[in-house]
């Protein structure tokens, strides 16, 4: 039957393509020109044809829009759409479509990319300020995020993917909580009061000198997550943000004081040989397999980083042989000033209408539908009735749906269409009763109940330091990635240097190379970007 489904939609799409983007207005673009709609004097729609709108989705992989969801969405709008995949790397594509001139109606970006920045400047996106008032839903929805992601030129080139507030809780101290009730007492292990780094390190001692070996294996008290996921909490412990802010002016994090501080605590786990020695090689699957072995105490990291390592844990050590979140604090510092949690409210990806596209009528009708309440419960909720009901303004998932977007993910996605396709999604509770946006949210593991517990004044929104490094065709941007380099390759020598004095000389020879390197110019280019963002952010229109 799905096959036969899909058959149809192909032949329907192929059919409604030849007439898919007839209309007769015109839509300005970064170049300042207008981009003929249409060589006919009718729109498809005029003729009693279904328009179809062509989407290039960079997280769309290889799939087709066939799922019970899309079906339903294209009935609601009365648009068909044809989803335009990567087919290899998306930021290739995305590139070698812009160089063609040959990229479809709507694309789906990463907004950090520089690649947003490169359509524009080639006047490739349609400016939609000028069509806001067509899109009701987009304006309610996205509120003040529409002027904190106007370009340069103070106007609307894309509209944001997963943007607002998320105050949900991401890095800290991940521990086995079994091991944690044995060391602590169950009591201390099930308290919200966070740990102070010398406690910490008493329990890493305390670990180490009960469990040298587990199956003949060294133990380890800490490994570390990715890289940046690390990073954030390291120094998000001591309540560290994108820049370091002196005087009304940015500089890179590394001048902080405090990042020194930062590094010897963490350096300081490696030298009493508590700190997993090849953390520096982890990655998901390493990662998760070094802590199923059970001989890791815990790592630094996002709380959901070890969902597959607990799932093996539970099933063979049992069900307490959990990794749950745990907040430490350096000792003199506010538990309550921590930037654990930093998530940028204008979300991941840019969505933008193209030049190309020459049926903006529809274009702007479809993604007014997709923005507005009803269209997010549609894609991130499924269909009424059906996966969902309503009990007063309580949202009610389908038990069985619930289960399987829980158990087996990818397989539900691709029978029900639920989040399937995440697009202009609002990042938030966005329900009378409080009910997440998406489904999967609506019955939370032990994991995100926990971090919701002891991870609290975590958050903090990282939209005004986003994206203020030089990239592209900037002449700064050379030795803003020289700088970036720099501090990549310190940053795992400062953590395993043999003694304080070498990491003192690291860190030293870092902070010269980096001045070498021209970060005093970079700073001075990523204060005046800051600058420039703040007059459009406090802009009266």
């Amino acid at each position: 039957m799905k096959k036969a489904i899909a058959m149809f939609l192909t032949l329907a799409m192929g059919v409604t393509m030849l007439a898919g983007c007839g209309n007769s207005s015109s839509s300005t673009t970064a170049g300042g020109g207008e981009t003929p709609a249409a060589d006919t004097a009718e729109s498809a729609a005029d003729n009693g044809e279904t328009p179809t709108l062509t989407f290039f989705d960079k997280n769309s992989g290889s799939k087709q829009f066939d799922d019970p969801v899309a079906l339903e969405l294209m009935k609601r709008t009365g648009i068909n759409i044809e989803v335009v995949n990567p087919t290899g790397d998306p930021a290739e594509k995305l590139a070698l479509m812009l160089a063609g001139k040959d990229y479809p109606d709507i694309v789906l970006m990463d907004r950090g990319s520089d690649i947003v920045n490169k359509y524009i400047e080639a006047g490739a996106l349609v400016n939609l300020t000028d069509y806001l008032d067509q899109m009701p839903n987009v304006t309610e929805m996205y509120g003040d995020t529409l002027k904190k992601t106007r370009w340069t030129d103070g106007q609307n080139y894309y509209l944001s993917n997963w943007y607002g507030m998320d105050p949900d809780p991401v890095n800290g101290f991940i521990l086995r909580y079994d091991i944690m009730c044995e060391l602590v007492g169950k009591d201390r292990a099930d308290s919200d009061e966070p740990f102070t780094t010398s406690e910490m390190m008493d329990i890493f001692r305390q670990y180490k000198e009960k469990y040298p070996e587990v199956d003949g294996k060294e133990t380890f008290a800490l490994t570390l997550a990715d890289e940046q996921d690390s990073k954030n909490a390291i120094l998000g412990m001591y309540g560290m943000k994108t820049y370091y802010e002196k005087d009304g002016q940015l500089y890179w994090d590394i001048r902080d004081p405090r990042y020194l501080e930062a590094m010897h605590f963490i350096n300081g786990v490696h030298q009493e040989g508590l700190l997993e020695k090849e953390w520096v090689s982890n990655n998901d699957e390493l990662f998760n397999q070094k802590l199923a072995t059970g001989n890791i105490l815990g790592y630094m990291g996002a709380y959901w980083n070890a969902w597959t390592a607990n799932s093996s844990l539970t099933s063979t050590v049992g069900e307490d042989a959990n990794y749950l979140a745990y907040k430490v604090v350096p000792d003199g510092y506010d538990a309550d000033k921590t930037t654990l949690g930093g998530r940028s409210s204008l979300g991941w990806d840019a969505i933008a209408v193209t030049n190309n596209c020459k049926n903006l009528d529809a274009a702007l009708k479809f993604i007014d539908y997709c923005a507005s309440q009803e269209g997010q419960d549609l894609l991130l909720w499924g269909i009424e009735g059906k996966d969902w009901t309503k009990d007063g303004d309580t949202y009610v998932p389908n038990e069985e749906v619930l289960d399987g977007l829980q158990n087996n993910l990818e397989k539900t996605r691709e029978e029900t269409g639920i989040t399937r396709w995440t697009w202009f999604v609002r990042n938030a509770s966005t329900h009378k009763d409080g009910s997440p946006c998406r489904m999967q949210m609506s019955r939370k593991d032990i994991t995100a109940t926990w971090a919701e517990k002891n991870l609290t004044n975590t958050y903090w929104d990282t939209a005004e330091f986003d994206n203020l490094i030089p990239t592209g065709n900037d002449p700064v941007a050379l030795k803003a990635q020289k700088v970036q380099d720099i501090i990549k390759q310190a940053y795992p020598k400062m953590i395993n240097a043999a003694s304080d004095e070498e990491l003192d000389k690291i860190y030293n020879q870092m902070i010269a190379d980096c001045d070498a390197a021209g970060m005093e110019e970079v700073e001075a280019k990523i204060n005046e970007n800051y600058q420039a963002r703040m007059a459009i952010w406090n802009a009266e229109n």
